[in-house]
Parts: structure tokens; sequence; C-alpha cells
């Protein structure tokens, strides 16, 4: 009987730490996505993410500009290229605070990709290297994704991050913005 007894209370208190610990990692993540949306324009649930993002290889960060997400594009003859996608909101004269203005036409060019799609193309020059970058303004935010150097890329490849967009869950926008080691000031 005092055999069924201990082993009763150790199963308890196993159950109970089991509780504790798991309540406790709940507590952090929200802890922690509090924190890493704070400087957010938007709140949590109105970001958005490309659809066909990686599962490893990806890294993003969120301030006050908006999202940017740094990862391989798979294009459709099957290379892969690197890429930042963001959601930024445009300033008020509708330029981004630190993308393309298509206002400069020395160094840029800009097509209409149809859709409310941008196309910009930037050449080598001697204050900047090349790109392509595909932009889609939408209200109060812009979508954009962008290939640094001269990887030839296609506006359909381009497109679909754009297009194919989803709001994270809770726990996909942790496991994208928080690094290994992440602490809050309160953790």
């Amino acid at each position: 009987m005092p055999l069924l007894v201990f082993a009763l209370l150790v199963l308890v208190c196993a159950g109970g730490y089991a509780a504790l610990r798991s309540a406790y990692h709940d507590a952090k993540d929200r802890r922690d996505l509090s924190d890493l949306t704070r400087s957010s324009p938007w709140p949590a649930e109105e970001l958005l993410v490309p659809d066909d993002l990686p599962r490893s290889g990806v890294v993003g960060w969120l301030d006050r500009l908006g999202l940017d997400i740094a990862y391989d594009l798979r294009t459709r003859d099957g290379r892969e290229v690197p890429v930042v996608w963001q959601q930024h909101q445009p300033a008020p004269d509708g330029s981004l605070a630190d993308g393309v203005d298509c206002g400069v036409r020395t160094i840029h060019v800009c097509t209409d990709a149809g859709d409310g799609l941008t196309l910009v193309v930037t050449r080598d020059t001697d204050n900047s290297d090349p790109a392509t970058a595909l932009y889609l303004f939408a209200g109060d935010q812009v979508l954009s994704v962008s290939v640094q150097g001269p990887d030839p890329v296609t506006v359909d490849d381009l497109r679909a991050p754009l297009t194919r967009t989803h709001h994270p869950s809770d726990g996909e926008l942790l496991a994208l913005l928080r690094r290994p080691g992440h602490q809050t000031d309160w953790s």
C-alpha cells in the first residue's frame, strides 16, 4: 500500500510539474510575441507573410517601418534566389522610407506590371547595386519582394510571394521573429 501511495504521489507531482512548465512556456511565448511586435505599425493579426516560405533559412524582423523577411525564393526554373520580402507603410507621398523611389529615373526603371504591381529595376551605377523588385501598393501598406544583384528573376517569380499571403499564427510569428536566447525585459 505505501508503494501505491508513493507512485500516485509521484504521478501527481509529475503532472503538476508538466502543467506548470507548459503554463510557463505559454506565458513566455505571449510576453515574447508582445515584445517582438510592440513597434509594429499594425497589430499582429494584420501582419502578412508569404504562403510558400521555406521551413528553414528564414529570418524576419519587425520595426516601426514594418515587417521584413529574408529567405531563398525558389524560381520557376528551380533556382533558389535570396530575396527580401517586406510589408511596410508608405510615406505620405507614396514612397517607401527605405525602399526604391521611382522618381529617380536615372537609376531606376519602373514598369506597371498590372494588378496594382510595379516592377522596379535598379541599374548598376556608382551608388547602387543592381536589383529587381516588385511592389504591391494597397492602402496603408506596401508589399514588396526584391532581389539584390544580377540574379535574373521573372515578374511571375516575384508575383507569387506578394499575391499569395496569409496572416501568420502566433507560433509562425514567433518562429520568424524570435532568435535563440531571446529575452524580454521581464523574462
